[in-house]
């Protein structure tokens, strides 16, 4: 990725991947409990643990690229400690504190052959995940373009290519 291209732009083509891995989340939640067979039962599982590695991979990434190159430079403008950075980062915790928890329920199969948890904090993550990536697209994101200068946005995008 070159220090061209638009930031913000790039934050919404992360989303797209994200988007795409919670709709696949979504079908294997509602997948699972109705499964009677192990062996799909063992594949929806392993599909749940590929997504808990994006998850932890590429969705910290992302959360990284906003929280070290984005909310510093933008919180210029509109703050830090309140507002919608703050909100943003509030989501930012609860996001890794239910994927961890996730994965804690994703681990305990097989010992453990009530996905009713799995389900109720995999759905809590898509929920807030969901909710969070419009309230980016459609408040902050909209901020930053009208805020930040040309220099500034790629000064922000140097910072997110060292981000890995």
């Amino acid at each position: 990725m070159d220090t061209s291209i638009d930031p913000i732009a790039a934050l919404k083509s992360d989303h797209e991947a994200v988007r795409a891995v919670l709709n696949n989340l979504g079908g294997y939640l509602k997948k699972i409990n109705s499964v009677l067979s192990d062996g799909l039962r063992n594949n929806l599982i392993n599909q749940l643990h590929e997504i808990t590695g994006f998850i932890d991979k590429d969705l910290e990434i992302h959360f990284r690229k906003e929280e070290e190159a984005l909310f510093p430079v933008l919180g210029n403008y509109i703050g830090l400690e309140t507002g919608p950075i703050h909100a943003m980062l509030i989501e930012h915790k609860q996001s890794r504190e239910l994927s961890a928890e996730f994965k804690l329920k994703i681990n305990g199969y097989p010992q453990s052959i009530d996905f009713k948890p799995i389900i109720d904090i995999g759905n809590s993550f898509l929920r807030l995940l969901s909710g969070h990536i419009d309230k980016e697209e459609n408040i902050l994101f909209n901020m930053a373009d009208i805020q930040l200068s040309k220099d500034e946005k790629h000064s922000i995008m140097v910072k997110m290519l060292d981000i890995k």
